[in-house]
């Protein structure tokens, strides 16, 4: 039996900055190195999940399900096998009241970007899938990683999760390597881009504008 491919829901964000650098380090396995912002993130997220458990009861997902007063509870992994993929995902933080459920994503200088939306979608799918019949509203939710703040906030409807699952089969067509991956024409992406610093991305657009 063909083994199913592995998507992870981060890439849905990853991807909406540079297609083609998402396919180099995933598909092609180019290697990229761990930078001090990446560092900085997972410490960030370590703290906030130990002060957390500090202060959390211990209780069991269906106890926590059923809860109608505001709860949260963070670092959720979860996935669901599809008839052709298999999506992963880890949900900074869950919470629930008596009418919706609230998946929340922290990120450093959070932006309701398209690429955003898709990851906290997909996250959404995965809560979605995981724990059918409960009857709650979905709502995505970005916020600030450092402040707290909330910075957008949507409905998780059919619209959303067919945007969702588009993406979703693009990614498996990308890894079957049956469409072409499509590279930022901007050129500030591509100056920032790792990819291009050490030379390894012969479509960057920062290339094609030093050489005007």
């Amino acid at each position: 039996m063909e083994k199913k491919i592995v998507i992870k829901a981060s890439w849905l964000g990853s991807m909406d900055y540079c297609e083609y650098k998402w396919y180099l380090e995933n598909v092609m396995g180019v290697p990229l190195p761990v930078t001090k912002a990446m560092t900085v993130g997972t410490n960030k997220h370590a703290k906030k999940e130990a002060e957390f458990l500090e202060v959390a009861t211990p209780t069991t997902m269906q106890e926590f399900l059923k809860s109608t007063k505001y709860t949260i509870t963070k670092e959720i992994t979860l996935s669901k096998e599809f008839d052709d993929f298999i999506l992963i995902g880890k949900l900074d933080e869950l919470a629930i009241d008596a009418q919706n459920v609230y998946v929340i994503d922290d990120k450093p200088r959070a932006y309701p970007w398209p690429g955003v939306k898709l990851q906290l979608y997909a996250y959404c799918v995965l809560f979605e899938e995981n724990f059918k019949g409960l009857n709650k509203k979905i709502i995505a939710v970005l916020r600030n990683r450092d402040t707290n703040d909330e910075v957008w906030n949507n409905k998780f409807t059919d619209t959303e999760r067919s945007k969702t699952f588009e993406v979703l089969n693009r990614i498996k067509s990308l890894f079957e390597q049956k469409v072409e991956p499509i590279p930022s024409t901007n050129p500030r992406k591509c100056q920032a881009c790792v990819l291009h610093k050490q030379k390894k991305c012969e479509h960057s657009a920062a290339n094609n504008e030093q050489s005007n």
